[in-house]
């Protein structure tokens, strides 16, 4: 072939990856941004990314030589030796919108990865979708990305990271994914940005007002997790996707097993001396779970969103583990209208990609009252426990204080079949809590008691030996009492005792 065909494709390959200028990469330091290019050779194993689509530019003549690949850099490589397809938007593009071409280079890389069973992650940083390209009928044509998304789910892992303003579709993207994570001071997301709000409702607000840091993580939950840099969103991608397959046709990955700190004595006198006696008295979970998983790893999904229930993953010697643990540090671990959103998309998330889920049981309860009823409570309960119940992974149940009511049931009590259950000498087990229990059934012989506070603590003493550990193990609904510094061996017991029943293979779509 002769030797400038050879040359001018390289040039042209050149020019595009070199097209953005030098006066907005400034611009993009200044915002502690990064290119689309820089963002994925940071987030894939170094020099595995091989790009496909990068002649494209825009259909419309106006923009052909405005459109460099389109704006959108798309193409696999790999993490930690794993194949991945990725998509990142180039914000420097007139101003990231989506145009046709770019779409369609999106497209195929989820068809690719759908196909070639790897998992998708989009990088976003966009607006809507370009006027010139898009306005009038040719919107008829719209909104392939959600069926495909659809089709996606459950099958391959989805990833997504909110790097800049991604309104309307990227945000749908982000919400139809398994793990979505937003750098904190660029990443917005939203239904639509500022103007169109404007326009809409005349009303002027922020982009952070919409859908900002603060507001995704505490707020909606929409943010799975928040990165303090760019480096530290894309490290969080990488770090999530370890946990899981790289479709549903298969196991998660085990790595080399490593010890925990209660694997020593020092580390079980560690936890012992964290579970007060005192019922009311709260005490740090994340350290609980900290010293039960190995080398201390927890990756925390959702921490500021209903932090008053833990869902995090790590590891029994090497094997990924989800786990779900009531927070008594937070509101005194009560399940309200935010724990149980979170807790259900974790759980099928776990599920849909066979990761066994542990169940650290400390709940009051779920929180009472007229304003937790706007929240439609009832059903976003009963859809917790319609999931829990459903998940068909390994399960396992530990009690480590209160079990109380319908909170029992949605940390895996012994109606959602558990594959082992257990309690903490310190548990205890009942309909609701014991001063309101006393109330109710006692409460008129209390009052006509020559002494009712004499009364109300015999009475108490009485309930609290009836529905402890003992007389929940003694009736034979759960399998032991044990130690807490027995949890990470009983986790590895019933593990390998349920490891058979671990069935590769697709089973369930998960919703936002």
């Amino acid at each position: 072939m002769d030797k400038r065909k050879i040359e001018e494709l390289q040039h042209r390959r050149d020019a595009i990856r070199a097209s953005t200028s030098a006066s907005a990469i400034d611009k993009l330091r200044e915002q502690g941004k990064l290119t689309a290019r820089e963002r994925i050779a940071l987030l894939l194993d170094d020099g595995s990314f091989i790009e496909m689509g990068v002649h494209a530019h825009s259909a419309h003549p106006s923009l052909r030589e405005r459109t460099p690949a389109d704006g959108i850099v798309t193409g696999h490589g790999t993490i930690d030796g794993r194949i991945v397809y990725v998509a990142a938007d180039d914000a420097t593009v007139l101003g990231g919108t989506r145009g046709r071409v770019g779409e369609i280079k999106i497209a195929r890389v989820r068809d690719a990865a759908l196909r070639h069973k790897k998992p998708f992650i989009a990088l976003m940083e966009a607006g809507a979708a370009r006027v010139q390209e898009s306005f009038g009928a040719m919107a008829a044509n719209m909104g392939a990305r959600f069926a495909d998304h659809f089709r996606m789910s459950g099958q391959i892992p989805q990833l997504a990271a909110i790097l800049g303003p991604a309104f309307g579709g990227p945000s749908f993207t982000a919400a139809q994914s398994d793990f979505t994570a937003l750098a904190r001071g660029t990443g917005v997301m939203g239904m639509s940005g500022p103007l169109v709000v404007k326009v809409g409702t005349g009303e002027m607000v922020t982009p952070e007002a919409i859908g900002g840091a603060e507001v995704s993580e505490t707020v909606t939950g929409q943010a799975d997790y928040v990165g303090d840099t760019e480096a530290d969103t894309l490290r969080s991608l990488r770090t999530f996707l370890s946990f899981l397959p790289s479709h549903s046709g298969e196991l998660p990955p085990v790595v080399e097993a490593k010890p925990a700190a209660v694997d020593t004595e020092e580390g079980r006198e560690k936890l012992r001396a964290l579970i007060p006696d005192i019922g009311r008295q709260a005490y740090d979970m994340k350290r609980v779970l900290s010293l039960i998983v190995d080398t201390g790893d927890l990756f925390h999904y959702r921490p500021r969103y209903g932090p008053n229930l833990i869902t995090a993953l790590g590891r029994i010697d090497g094997q990924p583990v989800g786990f779900v643990a009531s927070n008594p540090m937070a509101r005194g671990g009560v399940m309200d209208e935010k724990t149980a959103q979170k807790a259900r998309k974790f759980v099928d998330v776990c599920d849909a990609f066979h990761v066994p889920l542990v169940f650290i049981c400390d709940a009051p309860g779920f929180l009472v009252g007229p304003d937790i009823e706007k929240h439609r409570m009832v059903s976003l309960a009963a859809r917790l426990l319609n999931t829990v119940c459903a998940a068909s992974v390994p399960k396992i149940t530990f009690v480590a204080r209160k079990a109380i009511g319908l909170a029992y049931l949605a940390m895996c009590g012994r109606a959602m079949r558990p594959d082992y259950l257990a309690a903490w000498p310190g548990a205890h087990f009942d309909v609701m809590g014991p001063e309101a229990g006393v109330e109710l059934v006692f409460g008129r012989e209390i009052a006509a008691a020559p002494d009712p506070a004499a009364r109300k603590a015999e009475i108490m003493a009485r309930l609290d030996e009836q529905s402890s550990a003992y007389e929940a193990a003694a009736q034979g609904w759960i399998d032991d009492v044990i130690d807490p510094a027995e949890t990470r061996d009983a986790i590895r017991q019933a593990l390998a005792a349920a490891a058979d029943s671990r069935q590769p293979g697709f089973k369930h779509r998960i919703d936002p």
